[in-house]
């Protein structure tokens, strides 16, 4: 009887481990398609940016994120290294001395963590929502019956 237990917990366990481990990787896999679509809408890395408050951000991956600075202005930061904590984090801080936003002087704080940014590239948000929209309808269309 015991080791039936023992054995039916165990089994349990190995299923809620593979369960996790899917999960983690269906949430990276999300991650790492949207990282290359808004990559498709980012410029050219800039040393500086201006950047006078902090809206809303959405990690892109553990060395990656869209960081924006109003509902239409945002941009593609990459830090160095790697982040631990990026992907699951609801709340971050920037930690930036001026009204902008400086390759290898600021940086994005993560649970206590400060992570050096090392690269900054603005999105062109508009035509991003325009694509996300198209993309949307798109889905919409092959999902109605013919």
């Amino acid at each position: 009887m015991i080791r039936q237990s023992a054995a039916m917990l165990l089994s349990i366990l190995i299923a809620t481990a593979a369960s996790a481990a899917t999960t983690k990787t269906d949430r990276q896999t999300r991650m790492d398609e949207r990282r290359e679509f808004v990559t498709g809408f980012a410029g050219e890395p800039q040393s500086s940016v201006r950047f006078s408050r902090f809206y809303d951000f959405e990690p892109l991956g553990s060395d990656t994120l869209l960081l924006y600075e109003s509902l239409n202005r945002a941009y593609l930061v990459k830090i160095e290294d790697f982040c631990p904590d990026m992907p699951s984090a609801f709340k971050l801080g920037v930690d930036n001395s001026s009204s902008s936003l400086n390759v290898r002087l600021d940086a994005i704080v993560v649970r206590g963590n400060r992570c050096r940014i090392i690269e900054i590239r603005p999105v062109d948000v508009k035509a991003m929502k325009a694509a996300q929209k198209a993309k949307r309808e798109a889905a919409k269309a092959a999902a109605k019956p013919a």
